[in-house]
């Protein structure tokens, strides 16, 4: 049986696995993914993102694996869909949702997957919490490092599904943020002049990041989103700059 090693499990491992699950002869598969959950994905993560922050990308974008993401959320409880500020009876396929639910989505397909390869006859390993520290290529296949007392393993093909690569935390200063994931989600910033270099997706989440400290997104009843800030951030002042205009 031929062995795979897919490293991340966010949506490039997800589909890649789901790719892998087309053919008929069985494969050895193990995963490794170095957050507590597997099949999520870091732009979607709880522990990444607000509830605030919503993904760039709408259900008929997002090629189906068990199911359609629409499919998926119709079949939600309406008071789940609730708590992220998304009604179920206007779901549609064009609509940008949170993340954190995108995510959501991932992971219950990802363990679909998984009990798909299982039944067909797939020896499927998934390995959370458990970050790849080395890879090395020999005669006799890719050799894997990780951070777990795993038993030395030699894989016929290693797919690197890392996803993105953020600058070192180290870099980061009370004032001085390389990325949203370099501190800032965790930061307090105070109400003050906020500079943003690029109006992107990761330049929106640094300004949600900032904006949620210092107020509130509030609906109105026509369905008109405005942010209130705190009488005590008044002087807060964001400014997303765009090399493009």
């Amino acid at each position: 049986m031929k062995k795979i090693a897919i490293v991340g499990a966010g949506p490039t491992g997800i589909y890649t696995l789901f790719s892998l699950l087309q053919q008929q002869t069985p494969l050895s598969i193990s995963i490794f993914e170095q957050a507590d959950e597997a099949g999520v994905g870091m732009p979607y993560s709880d522990e990444e993102n607000s509830k605030m922050m919503l993904a760039n990308i709408a259900s008929i974008e997002i090629p189906p694996i068990n199911c359609t993401y629409l499919e998926w959320l119709q079949k939600q409880e309406a008071n789940h869909l609730q708590r992220y500020g998304v009604k179920k009876e206007t779901l549609h396929d064009r609509q940008f949702l949170p993340r954190i639910l995108l995510g959501e989505y991932f992971r219950d397909q990802f363990l679909q997957l998984v009990d798909q390869a299982r039944k067909q006859k797939f020896a499927v390993a998934v390995y959370e919490s458990c970050q790849v520290t080395d890879l090395q290529i020999t005669n006799a296949g890719v050799m894997l490092a990780t951070n777990q007392d795993l038993p030395s393993k030699t894989f016929d093909l290693a797919v690197i599904a890392t996803g993105h690569v953020w600058p070192d935390e180290e870099e980061a200063t009370r004032t001085y943020f390389p990325s949203p994931w370099s501190g800032l989600m965790e930061a307090k910033v105070d109400a003050c002049n906020v500079g943003i270099m690029g109006t992107s997706l990761s330049g929106l989440d640094a300004a949600m990041a900032v904006a949620i400290q210092h107020g509130s997104f509030i609906e109105d009843d026509k369905q008109h989103v405005v942010f209130h800030r705190d009488n005590a951030s008044e002087k807060l002042n964001i400014t997303l700059m765009s090399r493009t205009g």
